[in-house]
């Protein structure tokens, strides 16, 4: 067993003092080294997909599962997206601009952040990009299964810190040897932990830190679909929700339908799911349901589905409720918490499904599509960078914050004056 750099705290207290550093920077300096960091990378794409594919390659032959090895696949389109989520950060206000409020309260970084995960390299870009001009430092631990890319994208980001006027260690991967458990109890400096990757690895880093951790979410959606919906409506929310890149961070992943819909097209409805390519799984209601009336469904429809659990595939549940209380109070006991999807022409209906769902994000009659690394625009049209949706969680105790944005990533210091 590989024991830690006896230097560990030291390295880590290196990331925590350029972050006290940072925090002075002003943010024409670190929007200038963003888009800098952006060119470096467009200029080395071509090395950075070439350590991608020894990482694809050796992952294959250690039979890493295709789930992973999917998010893993690093291709020139998300690459490019992670770039121009460097280029948007540079031109977004600074989250720390508003100095002061009417409570002489003072908005300041966090502090050092490790983000640890699994696969997905270009989200160490994107995480990177997003504690830099928040004005925090970050510490980046990713997989084994992606040691090439990961590498390769840090030393290149690092080298451009380096030669630009931030602190050396505002961004630093870490370093070999060091294990998931040292990393995540070095809270004297460490101020917060971002886990990323499937629900067993989040909850794991969870459980593991002494340090606060920001718990990322994926899947595990709900929708109800309410006896004033829209089938078609309902068919283009789902396939819109898992149009992201990659797709199953609020991919719609369970269906709660009201009773209504069996007499009203709920079988072509399905096959028109299948069509899609989805994976149609059902409760025992569904189940016998079309068994009855359409045999041809019985084979796609199966009897045992795991409601608490995300997917993160092409598969999709189909729950049959008979009222919009029994449907909450599903909802509430099964979803992931982070996103759930009401679609109804009632406003009382939106309202209570508003009011009573325990969710970080309700969207009425709209497409849960949230992507983890991009761009989206929010209800006033401001375009904002977002790196996931997130509950924190702070020895044992916890609380679901959203998506997890630059806003995120800061918190307040309260200035008393006499």
């Amino acid at each position: 067993m590989i024991s830690a750099p006896q230097d560990l705290t030291d390295f880590v207290f290196r990331s925590h003092n350029a972050a006290l550093q940072l925090a002075q920077v002003p943010a024409q300096q670190k929007n200038k080294a963003l888009l800098e960091i952006a060119e470096a990378l467009k200029q080395e794409r071509d090395r950075i997909l070439e350590a991608n594919t020894l990482d694809l390659e050796a992952s294959r032959e250690m039979s890493v599962p295709e789930l992973v090895l999917e998010w893993l696949k690093l291709t020139p389109e998300r690459l490019q997206n992670a770039i121009d989520c460097l280029k948007q950060l540079a031109v977004m206000p600074d989250p720390l601009s508003d100095r002061y409020d009417r409570e002489r309260h003072r908005r300041v970084p966090l502090g050092s952040i490790a983000f640890v995960y699994e696969a997905f390299p270009q989200l160490s870009i994107i995480a990177a990009g997003m504690c830099l001009k928040a004005g925090n430092s970050s510490i980046l631990k990713g997989g084994s299964e992606g040691s090439n890319s990961n590498a390769t994208i840090a030393s290149i980001i690092t080298d451009v810190i380096k030669h630009s006027s931030l602190p050396d260690a505002s961004v630093m991967a870490a370093p070999l040897g060091s294990t998931m458990k040292d990393l995540l109890t070095q809270e004297k400096y460490l101020r917060l932990v971002i886990p990323y990757g499937r629900p067993s690895f989040v909850s794991q880093i969870a459980k593991q830190g002494t340090v606060s951790v920001l718990p990322t979410a994926m899947g595990n959606c709900y929708l109800y679909l309410s006896p004033t919906a829209n089938l078609e409506q309902a068919s283009k929310i789902i396939k819109a929700s898992r149009s992201g890149d990659p797709d199953p961070v609020n991919a719609i992943e369970k269906v709660v339908v009201h009773h209504v819909w069996l007499e009203r097209g709920l079988i072509d409805w399905i096959n028109g799911l299948q069509q899609q390519g989805l994976k149609v799984r059902g409760c025992e209601s569904i189940s016998a349901y079309c068994r009855n009336r359409h045999d041809s469904l019985h084979r796609d429809v199966d009897e045992e589905t795991v409601w608490g659990q995300a997917y993160l595939d092409h598969t999709i549940a189909i729950k049959l409720s008979h009222t919009i209380n029994d449907s909450i109070d599903w909802i509430n006991q099964y979803s992931s918490g982070h996103a759930d999807v009401i679609l109804t022409d009632s406003l009382a209906e939106s309202q209570k499904f508003a009011a009573e769902v325990n969710s970080s994000i309700v969207f009425i009659n709209s497409p849960s599509r949230f992507t983890h690394i991009g761009m989206t625009s929010d209800k006033i049209g401001i375009t904002q960078v977002v790196l996931g949706m997130s509950s924190i969680k702070t020895r044992g105790a916890s609380r679901r914050t959203g998506a997890i944005n630059l806003t995120t990533l800061t918190t307040t210091k309260q200035i008393i004056v006499s």
